[in-house]
């Protein structure tokens, strides 16, 4: 291979790119903007990742409301392209929401505004439009690289407890998911609670009370995750 054949290979993609152009075309599927090397990607009101709900947009030299989500890039080694770089920045989010997200690079520990930059959200729409793409332009598509947002940066978490008749248990819940979906049959959610600083916790998994340890009358109530979960609402206050 060379890199004319390489560029020759992903040429169709470029082109249906160019052809559902996000300056041009009022198609809803056109939320792109071709380059050389790879494209960017808009989103719309209609179509949008989780999160940007209320974000206002507007066409301004565009063919409709739209806002900037990310970029696609050819990676190369050597004369081959082995994958597609991606990334995404939201800008819209911290200019209208700035109480909630902020576009710095490197977030303080104890700064509680989430990062704009390749949200879990943003790059799995991404993902989904750049797969779309590679499958109508009919090209193979290359595998994802990008660099992941920081866990305490992305937040925040969703502590989140639940309970049954005689049982409990704790999940502290990624953002942009909803805790119900943790809920087991017979559960619900008693309580919630938003922490920043659960980095360095499992997430999105089932904690347990150490049931060896707990007392046999102990209530439901007053077991070893509400006494936790009591003490880190504190902490965070």
């Amino acid at each position: 291979m060379t890199m004319q054949s390489e560029h020759k290979r992903l040429q169709p993609v470029l082109n249906l790119a160019r052809e559902l152009d996000i300056a041009s075309n009022s198609d809803p599927a056109a939320i792109f903007e071709a380059g050389s090397g790879g494209f960017q990607v808009w989103c719309t009101p209609h179509d949008h990742p989780k999160g940007w709900e209320d974000i206002v947009m507007n066409s301004g030299a565009f063919a409709k409301p739209c806002e900037y989500v990310g970029s696609v890039n050819w990676k190369w080694d050597d004369e081959v392209i082995v994958a597609l770089e991606i990334e995404t920045s939201a800008y819209a989010l911290a200019d209208q929401k700035p109480d909630e997200y902020c576009n710095l690079t490197a977030i303080p520990r104890d700064f509680h505004r989430r990062t704009i930059f390749n949200r879990d959200a943003d790059i799995e729409w991404l993902k989904e439009k750049v797969t779309w793409l590679f499958a109508k332009a009919g090209v193979p598509l290359p595998p994802f690289e990008y660099e992941q947002a920081a866990l305490s940066e992305i937040g925040p978490y969703i502590l989140t407890h639940y309970t049954s008749d005689s049982d409990e248990y704790v999940v502290i819940v990624s953002p942009e998911l909803d805790p119900e979906e943790f809920c087991k049959p017979g559960y619900e959610v008693a309580r919630t609670l938003p922490i920043w600083k659960a980095g360095d916790f499992p997430a999105d998994v089932i904690l347990r009370p150490d049931h060896e340890y707990q007392e046999v009358n102990d209530e439901p109530d007053e077991g070893p995750l509400v006494e936790q979960y009591e003490n880190l609402r504190h902490e965070v206050k």
